[in-house]
């Protein structure tokens, strides 16, 4: 513990001497003098360690000699940003698999089920056990089938060992089509566009390094790509896409508490009372279960595989306001009261959903004060830094964050839009999923309201100061240009904007996503 502290100790010398010392004793800003000292010369004339490259298995202290390599492999991305965006193989790969798998397998061979069984029971036994456990491994057919069949390893991966493919919902359509074209139909923010729009055309994707949002696109790319995110292989079991905790997979985390949420009502803890004693091969009736799943309320009783189709008015996860009470939405909202009505009244149903609607409406008051406050900063150019004194954004350019033609994002901006743009994300977000879920706590204490109050006093503070030291500034004649630091280090180097090149950017006709508009560049 007595070394650790004393690492730390040096670690805070190391970024004091870069502070006090000339800008560019850890970093050269000029042409001239390249042989300015880096701040891994700097810890390694400390730590007695030689620098070195971050992939060469070194042990290196603190990590502080170490220089950023990056992946050797990455896969171009897709549509009008796919020269500016880049995948991991990872992602790519194994997440739209239509698009970018290719079979490596070097037994040679056509094959059929059982001889698959029969190597893949050493080779791979789980997936076996699993598969025949499956009803896939027994006879029997879907409507878009002629006769009962055996769905075996040959009719979804190929029978020619040389050519495998992994399935995708395009696989799984061709006994499935009703349950494929429900997922394909849906609209902007459903299960369908998660990766061709929210991850291939979304400013803090393609804004950052790609093995930095590898967890993002993961998660957009199984949803919308292939239909094991929510039946796993190799049982593809409808019993397990029932619970909530297929869901959770993804639905969880700051800015889709979903998964928490539920949990956090009444619902979700009579569920972890006794959900184990319940049988989840029954459909979702509440004739069957006792409380409703994500599942129950989110795809009906027939299972729609849609579920914008039984959901209410789409609000860009919460981030627009829009009143889901409106006339305009009545069918909607009845439609919600009488899901409901399979344990509540309709009046007890209808008021909770109106008291998300005052709830949502009070959250964006909160959020236009602060956004009021920091457009005011930023017109008076009183923001630090201002967007031009930072690094260029995905467009190559500098757009300011709050304002049309800018991208919301939690990078590469002055503290005061981060601390707005977590508010928003967070906050306001988190009040309409609580209040939607029946989480009392997060609606308020936990993660909705009384953080946002927080937030909004952060704001104001910030502000405050701003405001305050460009009065002292302009008294004492002081003209603040904005360190270097804002512009350039070692990561905020790599950011997009950086390897921006004209003409990177595809025209509209490369978007793969039907007729929803197009992320378009603002102009500068």
């Amino acid at each position: 513990m007595v070394h650790l502290v004393r690492s730390y100790i040096v670690v805070l010398l190391i970024i004091a001497a870069c502070a006090i010392l000339p800008m560019n004793f850890c970093k050269s800003i000029h042409a001239e003098e390249e042989a300015a000292p880096t701040f891994q010369d700097v810890a390694s004339s400390i730590y007695g360690q030689a620098v070195g490259r971050d992939d060469s298995g070194e042990n290196y202290v603190f990590g502080l000699t170490a220089k950023y390599t990056g992946p050797e492999d990455r896969m171009p991305g897709e549509g009008k940003f796919k020269n500016i965006f880049y995948f991991l193989p990872v992602t790519a790969r194994w997440y739209d698999p239509a698009h970018y798998y290719e079979s490596t397998q070097e037994v040679e061979g056509v094959f059929k089920t059982e001889e698959c069984v029969l190597c893949h029971t050493v080779q791979t036994p789980r997936i076996v056990v699993d598969w025949k456990m499956s009803r896939h491994s027994k006879a029997g057919k879907t409507d878009a089938m002629e006769k009962e069949i055996i769905v075996g390893c040959d009719k979804c991966h190929g029978p020619d060992h040389q050519k495998l493919r992994l399935p995708d919902h395009g696989v799984c359509g061709e006994c499935h089509p009703k349950e494929r074209d429900e997922h394909t139909t849906g609209g902007l923010g459903s299960h369908a566009h998660a990766w061709h729009i929210e991850v291939n055309e979304f400013a803090w994707q393609i804004g950052k390094p790609a093995e930095e949002v590898h967890g993002c696109a993961a998660c957009h790319g199984i949803i919308s790509n292939r239909c094991d995110g929510c039946h796993t292989r190799h049982q593809f079991s409808p019993a397990e896409s029932r619970k909530p905790e297929t869901c959770g997979v993804c639905h969880m985390g700051v800015d889709h508490y979903e998964y928490e949420m539920y949990y956090n009502s009444y619902h979700g803890k009579i569920l972890m009372m006794e959900g184990d004693t319940w049988d989840w091969s029954k459909k979702m009736k509440p004739q069957n279960y006792r409380v409703p799943t994500c599942a129950y309320c989110h795809m009906g009783e027939d299972g729609n595989h849609n579920a914008q189709a039984v959901s209410t008015a789409y609000g860009h996860m919460g981030m627009f306001q829009v009143d889901r009470g409106a006339p305009r939405y009545k069918a909607k909202r009845d439609a919600w009261i009488k899901r409901c009505q399979g344990c509540h009244s309709p009046r007890f149903a209808r008021d909770q959903l109106e008291g998300m609607d005052e709830a949502i409406h009070i959250s964006f008051t909160k959020w236009r004060e602060a956004v009021n406050i920091i457009v005011g900063l930023y017109l008076e150019g009183l923001l630090d830094p201002m967007p031009t004194d930072l690094a260029p954004d995905w467009t190559g350019g500098h757009t300011f964050s709050l304002l049309p033609g800018g991208q919301p994002r939690f990078y590469n901006v002055s503290d005061i839009e981060r601390m707005a743009v977590e508010m928003i994300v967070y906050q306001v977000t988190a009040v309409y999923k609580a209040s939607a879920h029946f989480s009392i706590d997060d609606a308020t204490y936990n993660r909705g309201a009384f953080p946002q109050d927080r937030k909004l006093v952060e704001i104001k503070s910030e502000a405050s100061k701003l405001r305050r030291i460009a009065r002292l500034e302009k008294e004492v004649g002081i003209e603040h240009q904005a360190y270097d630091f804002w512009k350039h280090g070692e990561y905020t180097d790599l950011l997009t904007g950086y390897k921006r090149k004209e003409g990177d950017v595809l025209s509209k006709d490369e978007c793969r996503h039907g007729d929803h508009p197009c992320l378009d560049e603002p102009e500068h």
